[in-house]
């Protein structure tokens, strides 16, 4: 298809359903909430968290929200930008996305994050590069989703 920053919104927009956004927070928090609980165990203190603690991680991984800056905030954020919205202040932009790097790609004792190939064909991955390049960096992707239909 030929592709305009218009028509790869539009069907931006029909691939990240509500759903879909809050399927994909959920697998993230997944991934954090292990990554948490391992190193937890690596400093000896697998029970740290406390039961409150305990149950208000339950209701954020529930309903895909925390209240305040945090890593969902971001995740809705880059997913909003692949949708269309506009973006305001590209250094707001940076910091989401730097947000996400770091929670999921880097690991203790670097500096930079180890993004996996397979991460850019997740939705959140495809938002990231919507949010870094823009969306014409996405047509190659919107094409396979368009022999795929």
């Amino acid at each position: 298809m030929d592709w305009t920053p218009e028509k790869a919104y539009r069907k931006l927009q029909d691939i990240y359903t509500d759903e879909i956004m809050q399927q994909e927070k959920r697998r993230v928090f997944q991934q954090v909430y292990r990554h948490l609980r391992e190193h937890m165990e690596d400093l000896a203190i697998s029970n740290g968290l406390k039961p409150k603690a305990e149950k208000q991680l339950s209701l954020f991984k529930e309903y895909t929200f925390m209240p305040g800056n945090n890593l969902f905030q971001s995740m809705r954020y880059v997913f909003l930008l692949a949708r269309g919205e506009k973006e305001y202040d590209r250094g707001e932009t940076q910091r989401h996305l730097q947000r996400i790097y770091r929670a999921l790609f880097t690991s203790a004792g670097t500096k930079n994050p180890v993004i996996p190939e397979s991460f850019w064909d997740t939705p959140l991955g495809v938002a990231c590069v919507v949010a870094e390049k823009g969306v014409e960096a996405v047509y190659p992707i919107l094409d396979e989703i368009d022999a795929e239909e």
